[in-house]
């Protein structure tokens, strides 16, 4: 697997044990919780997936480990986390984990405000189409 990181175009937010992550190029936002959390805090900066696997898990398989490979994979097709270029793992910090594998890891997509979220109602207006306008080449979210 190659060395994945958080999306820089991703904004995200922590509320009482929930982080909440806004992707305002696609207009969705996400709610992670339990394990989910410190899985995203974990690929920043750049982390090889299987070594992070290893440090939640206690190893690469297993039932805890699975589904946290399972949310690896969601999040990437969703494009929360990208492909990295490789770092030395020896000077990267520890991981260090505020909840136990045991937490199950939970991601919710939400799709009810994404034109909201995706239109700059300051700069996104024209003079014969009114405001605010959608932008040219929005998705489809479904």
């Amino acid at each position: 697997m190659d060395f994945l990181q958080a999306n820089t175009r991703v904004f995200a937010e922590e509320f009482d044990g929930e982080t909440v992550l806004i992707d305002v190029e696609k207009g969705l936002y996400f709610s992670l919780a339990g394990s989910a959390v410190d899985l995203w805090r974990s690929f920043t900066p750049a982390r090889d997936p299987e070594a992070v696997l290893a440090a939640m898990a206690g190893g690469t398989d297993g039932p805890d480990s699975q589904a946290l490979q399972d949310l690896i994979a969601q999040m990437q097709v969703h494009g929360l986390l990208v492909s990295a270029p490789a770092v030395d793992s020896a000077a990267l910090a520890p991981l260090v984990f505020s909840t136990s594998p045991l937490h199950a890891p939970v991601m919710q997509v939400f799709s009810d405000l994404a034109e909201l979220i995706a239109i700059d109602p300051v700069h996104e207006v024209d003079a014969a189409g009114g405001w605010p306008m959608r932008p040219a080449g929005f998705p489809d979210v479904p």
